[in-house]
């Protein structure tokens, strides 16, 4: 995996393909769909004995990796699946201002986008592979892996800085050209100061070549910086051009852009609504070997690790939005940050999981519903998450699903995100592992003293 970004397919397999209704209209999107390779959340050592205890057990699907959920992304424009995989595409779309979501792990990438006649829009998509990409589930991560933003979408050559470098900044080729320039120059002035050349002559001779690799690579470093630190939030985006007849259409806000102004005399609702993938057991992503296969082979293997897939899913689904009713009015829901402007008085959301995108056959769980109340005056916005949890078991060939259930999580008051603790430095316990060689141990794992 490389750590800068690559807009192709990490494995063959995997390259991006048209879905749904073909596209129509006077103008284009060029998007492009890549990925960066990301940080592991296991040593070496703790990966070898992760997958020899996995088949000691009989599991038939040993991997290093926790990843056991999808990462390939399905690409949604104003609601409707248009596209998937890792690749460059062409959609044609009519002019006026679109939403495009990029659901993979999690639904939390989507942006507002503009569309001319005539013209095209040049958009680019890069999510990280492997467990980083799994940012948005906080938890699930180790403290050294929860400030990797692990995906981001934005006009081409301008995206977020700080979520694009985090995922290639400590493997930037021109560090590496810069390290071997610092080789190269002490070599350079060793060998002059060997063969007679005053050190007032060989020092610098060395010093010049090295100095001059570090310049360069600072240059980039700030070109970088000056090239991705310029993407600003989108405003607004009227979701009515798309919402379904005879319901409410949300204001989609941006994810990081401020709140609208009320307007005099009112209230509103704000329902931040998102969705994790859940990990599948063993027994489920068996269901997706090939007929005649009881174990995977060391190509899934690699494959599971880096995407969440064994093999490619032909029918790949995406994740209908929730139905949502707001005072018994259906909402144009999506899997954003929508905004609702109400009178002020007290209101009632009442949520429903989506049914499933495909048949299933298999185990299909009944929706999950629930409801919030809230109470406004004048000015006020109630600020309400909605977060769900999804587990879903596709076909690898066939458009049906093994196992489709959704689960609500949390609906109420949205909680300020707590930053991780301050990690602890177990010295004691990384000197044993340096002596002893048991890099996978922690000090937990260490039996007390009699």
């Amino acid at each position: 995996m490389t750590a800068s970004p690559t807009f192709k397919p990490p494995r063959p397999g995997w390259e991006i393909t048209a879905v749904g209704a073909p596209a129509t209209g006077d103008g284009e999107l060029d998007l492009r769909v890549g990925y960066c390779g990301g940080a592991t959340d296991k040593t070496p050592a703790q990966a070898a004995v992760n997958v020899s205890e996995r088949r000691k057990a009989g599991d038939p699907i040993a991997v290093w990796s926790d990843l056991r959920s999808s990462l390939v992304p399905v690409v949604l424009i104003d609601g409707e699946p248009r596209a998937t995989g890792w690749g460059r595409i062409r959609l044609p779309l009519p002019a006026g201002r679109h939403l495009i979501q990029v659901q993979s792990q999690h639904s939390r990438t989507w942006r507002a986008f503009a569309i001319e006649a005539g013209k095209t829009t040049k958009l680019d998509y890069i999510g990280m592979t492997g467990e980083s990409h799994r940012a948005y589930g906080e938890d699930q991560l180790r403290w050294n892996l929860r400030g990797l933003h692990g995906h981001t979408i934005g006009p081409r050559g301008r995206l977020n800085y700080y979520q694009y470098l985090p995922a290639n900044a400590k493997e930037r080729k021109s560090f590496l050209v810069f390290m071997l320039a610092l080789f190269v120059g002490a070599a350079l002035s060793a060998a002059l100061g060997y063969s007679g050349v005053p050190v007032g002559i060989a020092i610098p001779a060395g010093a010049v070549i090295w100095a001059g690799a570090l310049a360069f690579w600072g240059f980039r470093v700030l070109w970088t910086r000056a090239r991705y630190n310029r993407l600003e939030p989108e405003p607004p985006l009227d979701s009515r051009a798309f919402a379904p007849p005879g319901s409410a259409a949300p204001l989609v806000l941006d994810a990081d852009g401020d709140l609208p102004a009320l307007a005099g005399g009112a209230a509103a609702v704000l329902l931040d609504a998102r969705f994790l993938k859940a990990d599948l057991a063993s027994d489920e992503l068996a269901k997706q070997l090939p007929e005649g296969r009881v174990r995977i082979d060391g190509k899934q293997a690699k494959a599971l690790n880096a995407i969440g897939e064994i093999v490619p899913i032909r029918h790949r689904y995406a994740v209908p939005p929730p139905e949502v009713l707001l005072d018994g009015v259906p909402v144009g829901a999506l899997w954003t940050r929508m905004w609702l402007e109400v009178p002020p008085g007290t209101h009632r959301l009442d949520v429903r999981t989506p049914a499933s995108p495909l048949p299933v056959e298999g185990e299909a769980h009944e929706p999950h519903s629930a409801a919030a109340t809230v109470n406004l005056g004048e000015g006020e916005v109630a600020r309400i998450d909605l977060a769900v949890t999804v587990t879903a078991v596709p076909d690898p060939e066939r458009p049906v699903l093994h196992l489709w259930h959704c689960k609500i999580d949390r609906l109420g008051p949205a909680r300020e995100p707590e930053p991780p603790a301050a990690p602890r430095a177990d010295v004691r316990g990384g000197l044993r592992r340096a002596v002893t060689g048991r890099y996978w141990e922690t000090k937990d794992d260490v039996p007390p003293k009699e």
